[in-house]
């Protein structure tokens, strides 16, 4: 599991959230008469499935991350949206500890939640 993609999830996850409401919205409320309506039906079901398990994995990250300072966060938000290249020597062995005191956090949750990451990672990259 790669933390730096969790902690862009983490900092995106509202947009994530938007982004499934609208597609959710869009499944329910589009008109095909070419398909049965049970189809379309179940559609929305597994993307509410969907919703439902990216939004229990919301809830396990964000109790693992408020642990952190508001210092660190503001850390584990700014690497997340850079490169390694973008922190100093100290600085980067600071932020990489963060980083491993989050996967130890995070450490056997992939099998509870992976489709929920799955999700997560499929909606905050997307758009």
């Amino acid at each position: 599991m790669k933390v730096k993609k969790l902690l862009k999830f983490y900092f995106n996850a509202g947009r994530a959230e938007k982004l499934i409401d609208r597609l959710i919205y869009k499944k329910a409320t589009s008109v095909n008469f070419a398909r049965p309506a049970d189809d379309c039906a179940e559609e929305v079901a597994e993307l509410v499935k969907k919703k439902a398990e990216m939004c229990a994995f919301y809830g396990f990250l964000k109790g693992a991350v408020s642990a952190f300072s508001e210092e660190e966060m503001k850390e584990l938000k700014r690497y997340s949206v850079s490169g390694s290249a973008a922190f100093g020597k100290d600085e980067g062995r600071a932020v990489r500890r963060l980083a491993l005191k989050l996967a130890r956090r995070l450490k056997g949750c992939s099998e509870k939640y992976s489709e929920g990451i799955a999700a997560a990672f499929d909606l905050s990259f997307m758009g």
